[in-house]
């Protein structure tokens, strides 16, 4: 990192701290002004035995006898259908990794008026920290947010299901002791997408074969997956959270966390072709398919 780019990073870092957190008169939002709508319900089983025998081969491909695969996909038709399209042990507790910083910059909107506009400084700061996934800049985020206690009070506020295994240590997911499931990454984001702070989070994201740390990943479907990647290279994971759309209309939340997978490189792999299996699916789904019978 240059000298100018640190320079910038420390005045933005600058106003995140003269607005504070929590102080009277100061750039905070209360829980009546940012909870924009709980989790959606009301989702129908996709009913496909060759996609979840294709999906479940995909990951069975990308374990060994150490692995643990927590997944869950949803997802909404152009015209309102809500589907449960995949799950592997959603409940399933496991290290996030770097997609933690999904809680942490949720967290921030909720905190800071200005962290969901697009282009004020604090929205800047947190692109970057979610694009590259700078894990200094996301401590500093939870930091100036309270802590981790502040998310929890988020989970809460939103009233997300917890998962019983669930542990938040810090903003990053560098700690090897955070512990999150798949739902509960899914029921944040499903959240997140009925907000009318979608668009300024999706915005933060890494983009496949765009940008970010998703630059070199999904190329293959440049453009239609934002999500937040995490790595952690000691008893590897690998996990991918967020959205993807398909040229049908269709929009899924998915959260997939690989812990302790047999490499990097095959977490990634595991992750990308199932997310490319999906999207191949959800492009030739017809309106209103809510099982194989409706195709």
């Amino acid at each position: 990192m240059s000298k100018f780019y640190r320079s910038m990073i420390f005045v933005l870092a600058l106003g995140f701290v003269a607005t504070g957190c929590g102080a009277p008169g100061q750039d905070i939002e209360s829980n009546a002004q940012t909870i924009d709508s709980g989790t959606e319900g009301g989702f129908k089983p996709y009913v496909n035995p060759r996609l979840n025998s294709a999906l479940d081969s995909i990951f069975e491909r990308g374990s060994d006898s150490n692995t643990r695969w927590s997944v869950e996909v949803l997802a909404f038709g152009p015209s309102g259908e809500k589907l449960s399209f995949y799950g592997r042990d959603v409940g399933m507790a496991v290290k996030p990794a770097s997609t933690m910083k999904i809680m942490t910059s949720w967290t921030a909107f909720q905190k800071f008026s200005s962290a969901s506009e697009i282009g004020s400084e604090k929205f800047k700061y947190m692109r970057e920290m979610m694009k590259y996934s700078d894990n200094d800049m996301a401590e500093n985020v939870l930091s100036w947010c309270g802590g981790t206690q502040a998310t929890y009070e988020m989970l809460n506020n939103f009233g997300i299901q917890k998962s019983s295994g669930l542990r938040i240590v810090d903003g990053s997911g560098l700690s090897y002791d955070n512990r999150l499931a798949a739902h509960d990454f899914v029921q944040v984001l499903t959240s997140i997408r009925a907000s009318n702070k979608m668009r300024a989070f999706r915005a933060l994201l890494p983009v496949g074969g765009v940008d970010g740390t998703l630059a070199g990943r999904l190329g293959n479907v440049n453009g239609t997956v934002a999500a937040k990647t995490g790595t952690l290279t000691t008893d590897p994971t690998t996990s991918l959270s967020g959205f993807a759309d398909s040229r049908s209309g269709w929009q899924i939340v998915f959260s997939m966390l690989g812990d302790s997978v047999p490499s990097v490189d095959g977490g990634r792999n595991t992750i990308d072709a199932a997310v490319v299996e999906i999207i191949n699916t959800l492009n030739y789904l017809p309106e209103k398919a809510q099982s194989v019978a409706d195709q």
